[in-house]
């Protein structure tokens, strides 16, 4: 069996040697910072699968360090362009329990809408009380019914806990790469000169249409929405406030359509505590990810996330190919 510790020694040499040959420090911690998180998931990868197989047919609940790093996950990959389903999927693979362990993942979402509003209260307090927003507020809303006749109609919410595309670590790490690469084409032909006062009803529905790539585990809602914007011709900081605006209504509307399998009886995946925890954590974490990507786009591009999204989508790709 692979050595954890050579695993994790060998990986920071190469992150080393990788970040000597990119000058943008934060291009550098997201190679470094994939790295790592690669090689630590190749090292524990067999011993996780080992456990899960003597355990396969009982999935224990989330304990309580799993609720934060899952709550942690969820905050931090929901809104910077990563992918939170594709994080979570693997994560759960990771702690060998069921990716499809629908109910606690729902919970912790409630953590990033509490950030979401949180951190726009008062964006949101204007559109719906200063007249002089209300145009504002029309294109958030107006973004929004693509989503839910997405959400609605698609036949893709049938195939989500059944098909190998969606559950599998392999296909979810393939379509972080290709979200991946659609972000960073979208960075680098992108005008990014119109600012969100000059959005039109057209601009609005092709934002919110391109939320249906997020059905698909790795592609990311705020990476989709973000690449829509970009190309649109966009500021970077205002295609991701935009993004950020139209996620409120449209989480609030998942959990609550998603919350049926909460109904169904049996275990929610994990006890108050363990609920909790995973709901502060993706707060604290999600409130996080929103401040630091918008200060970041003011000024920098999405370089570092499309390199994350390569290194961890290959390592989960090797990952399951080693495992199975």
């Amino acid at each position: 069996m692979l050595n954890p510790s050579r695993l994790l020694e060998g990986a920071r040499r190469v992150a080393r040697f990788t970040c000597s040959l990119v000058s943008s420090s934060l291009t550098r911690l997201a190679v470094g910072a994939a790295t790592l998180v690669a090689s630590a998931s190749v090292a524990f990868a067999a011993p996780a699968a080992k456990i899960a197989a003597t355990s396969a047919d009982k999935v224990a609940d989330v304990n309580w360090w799993q609720a934060i790093v899952l709550g942690l996950v969820q905050g931090l990959t929901e809104f910077i362009p990563v992918s939170s389903s594709a994080h979570l999927n693997i994560t759960h693979y990771l702690l060998h329990q069921d990716a499809r362990q629908l109910p606690f993942d729902v919970f912790i979402s409630i953590g990033t809408i509490i950030s979401l509003a949180w951190y726009f209260f008062r964006d949101w307090k204007a559109l719906l009380t200063d007249p002089r927003q209300k145009w504002l507020l029309y294109m958030v809303l107006l973004a929004c019914v693509p989503a839910v006749l997405v959400a609605v109609f698609s036949p893709i919410r049938k195939l989500e806990d059944t098909s190998k595309y969606f559950t599998s670590p392999f296909y979810n790490g393939l379509w972080m790469i290709l979200g991946g690469v659609l972000l960073f084409v979208a960075d680098k032909v992108g005008a990014k000169k119109r600012p969100i006062s000059n959005i039109k009803n057209g601009d609005a529905i092709i934002i919110g249409a391109s939320q249906a790539l997020a059905l698909i585990p790795g592609f990311s809602r705020s990476g989709s929405t973000i690449s829509a914007g970009l190309l649109l011709g966009f500021k970077r900081e205002d295609a991701a406030r935009f993004s950020f605006l139209m996620s409120l209504p449209i989480s609030i509307g998942a959990v609550v359509f998603e919350a049926r399998h909460l109904l169904k009886g049996g275990s929610p995946g994990g006890g108050p505590l363990e609920i909790t925890l995973g709901i502060v954590s993706a707060a604290l974490s999600g409130f996080w990810a929103i401040s630091f990507l918008l200060r970041y786009l003011s000024t920098r591009g999405m370089t570092p996330f499309f390199i994350w999204r390569v290194v961890v989508g290959v390592a989960a790709m090797v990952i399951f190919r080693y495992l199975s």
